[in-house]
């Protein structure tokens, strides 16, 4: 029998213990089996670390996220690399279609299909669902003006780009666009999906995004054209799969309304900060 390669999966972690035992089940029970697990780790003070080394993955503190991705590529002996989020799952038969789409077809990274899981049935759940739909169905995945990002990647093609470091927002459209413009092929997986555990409150959302706009000036800086369009209304919501939900098209509207208003709090507050820092040096 042909000896599977080897498939680093890189999982960013910050007080994840809520949701981490389901995502290293799912990859416990992947029929791809040759798989190392490296955890990168932004000094969780709940059990995220003790549930990561139960599954005996490699363990590395890191503070931003973008500069967790970069180590975790440094440290990874994998020829694929697997990105994973803390609240994901995956389906059995992930990791296997990424081997075979770049095994057998040639291809150096895939965008995988996302779902959303949703657990409470709140309206918010819903719509980011229907949005993840609307993604879906319109293969969004455009460097600069799509959504979905590539998750699986050959490492090698790591080894000629600029790695973006100290961003916590926009690090994996930046890498995508370098990728993108020296050649590489990536493919669209969708017989095989990640399962998202989504914000439950409208609470949460505000905050994840204003955390998000904090982040926003540093990745600005790296690539201002990718990232300004990058934020622009999705191209997704204006096609046909968005309109087949009246109801949910004007939701998505809201969500899109509440994430600029979110983030745009966020850039005030980093301005706010850095100006404060600057005038008490």
């Amino acid at each position: 029998m042909k000896q599977q390669p080897l498939v680093s999966i890189n999982i960013p972690t910050y007080n994840s213990g809520k949701t981490l035992v389901e995502t290293l089940e799912s990859i416990k029970k992947q029929t791809h089996h040759a798989i190392e697990l490296i955890v990168s780790d932004g000094f969780s003070i709940d059990n995220t670390v003790e549930i990561a080394k139960r599954y005996k993955a490699k363990i590395r503190f890191v503070e931003k996220l973008g500069d967790a991705r970069y180590q975790d590529y440094k440290a990874s002996n994998g020829k694929y690399l697997f990105s994973v989020d803390s609240d994901q799952v995956l389906d059995p038969n992930v990791v296997e279609e990424c081997v075979k789409l770049c095994e057998e077809k040639g291809y150096d990274g895939v965008t995988i299909r996302e779902k959303s899981i949703v657990t409470k049935g709140t309206l918010l759940e819903n719509l980011i669902a229907y949005d993840k739909w609307i993604i879906d169905k319109n293969r969004a995945d455009d460097a600069v003006f799509g959504t979905a990002c590539p998750r699986f990647f050959r490492k090698s093609i790591f080894d000629r780009i600029t790695w973006p470091k100290g961003l916590s927002v926009f690090d994996d459209t930046i890498l995508y666009v370098q990728l993108v413009k020296m050649g590489s092929r990536i493919a669209y997986l969708s017989r095989a999906s990640v399962r998202h555990h989504e914000v439950t409150s409208w609470y949460a959302f505000i905050k994840k995004f204003f955390r998000y706009g904090k982040g926003y000036f540093g990745a600005l800086k790296t690539q201002p054209a990718t990232i300004a369009a990058h934020s622009l209304p999705r191209a997704s919501y204006f096609s046909l799969a968005a309109l087949s939900k009246p109801y949910y098209f004007l939701g998505l509207l809201l969500l899109y309304t509440v994430k600029v208003l979110s983030a745009g709090a966020g850039v005030v507050a980093s301005f706010l900060d850095n100006e404060t820092s600057k005038s008490t040096r």
